[in-house]
């Protein structure tokens, strides 16, 4: 099993990569980190709300604004690498990545959708090859071959 630090390496590096699978390891350790990363930058812009004067006329002050602005930052550069590992883990539960458009679409109305899909990401994936490329945990079910 890979740890935190090789799978947010493998998170970026495999940025346009949609091809082949990805282990559960792969997913749920930057999805971890991005989480730690959102609460912090979070736990900042409310603390500069909550300090600014909010009587005078001036604004919440340039601090707000480039929390706001690191977190769309973030936002943007983990949304390719997201969109990767998730087409990816599919693939390793041998189904397709274009299902990560599909819990898109029905995530607008029922928000709810979300959880299914990451109960589902919770799950092993298959075990050996499958027709997206071979057991990225390394098992090799063909003794044979």
């Amino acid at each position: 099993m890979i740890g935190f630090g090789e799978a947010i390496r493998l998170f970026y590096t495999n940025y346009v990569n949609f091809e082949g699978r990805a282990t559960r390891a792969e997913y749920w350790w930057p999805t971890l980190m991005q989480v730690i990363v959102y609460v912090v930058l979070f736990i900042l812009l409310f603390a500069v709300v909550g300090t600014a004067d909010l009587e005078s006329d001036d604004d919440l002050g340039s601090g707000f604004v480039i929390i706001l602005l690191i977190m769309i930052l973030f936002a943007l550069i983990n949304f390719l690498p997201g969109i990767a590992v998730k087409v990816r883990r599919f693939h390793d539960l041998d189904q397709t990545g274009w299902l990560v458009l599909v819990f898109w679409a029905v995530n607008l109305f029922v928000p709810l959708v979300e959880f299914a899909r990451m109960i589902w990401f919770a799950m092993p994936g298959t075990v050996g090859a499958n027709q997206y490329g071979p057991d990225p945990q390394g098992y090799d079910t063909d003794i044979f071959g």
